[in-house]
């Protein structure tokens, strides 16, 4: 894979220009922003799609603060895998969302699956890591993570032709 800036932003003195786009889908700023730290300079990369997987991140400062993984998936997670997951993020736990799947969702990331319409067996497996000043390990810090993913999800899965 090679690395694609989709947009780099060099701003002011103060902060940096707010991206419209995420790994191409529009996200509001009142649930990116809060996951985004102060700084001068925002870079939005996005590695060469394949077939099968789909990477993003933003980076402030030169600092990455958001990265998500993106693959397709014909069956899904096993049990173990949920548990994986559970341990792997702060403050972890399966989550409602507002889409088909299902969602283990903490305050430092995520493992999310979205089934897509029409098909029992085809899902998109979501696989975000959230770092930085701006993770909260409290439950104000799941929800903040979880308001921007419940945007995401269902944006990219459009965007990927998986409606969830």
């Amino acid at each position: 894979m090679t690395i694609a800036a989709v947009a780099a932003t060099g701003c002011t003195s103060e902060s940096y220009a707010f991206p419209k786009t995420f790994c191409g889908v529009e996200v509001g700023k009142s649930t990116l922003s809060p996951l985004l730290p102060d700084g001068k300079k925002l870079q939005n990369q996005q590695l060469e799609p394949t077939p099968s997987e789909f990477d993003c991140s933003l980076h402030v400062d030169g600092t990455q603060v958001l990265d998500t993984s993106i693959r397709r998936i014909s069956n899904p997670l096993q049990p173990e895998d949920w548990k994986t997951a559970l341990s792997k993020f702060t403050k972890a736990s399966k989550r409602d969302v507002p889409y088909p799947g299902i969602a283990v969702i903490g305050a430092n990331g995520a493992r999310i699956t979205a089934q897509c319409s029409g098909s029992p067996s085809d899902f998109l497996l979501f696989n975000v890591t959230f770092a930085g000043d701006r993770v909260e390990d409290s439950a104000a810090g799941v929800k903040k993570l979880q308001n921007f993913l419940d945007e995401y999800v269902p944006a990219m899965t459009k965007h990927l032709d998986c409606s969830a």
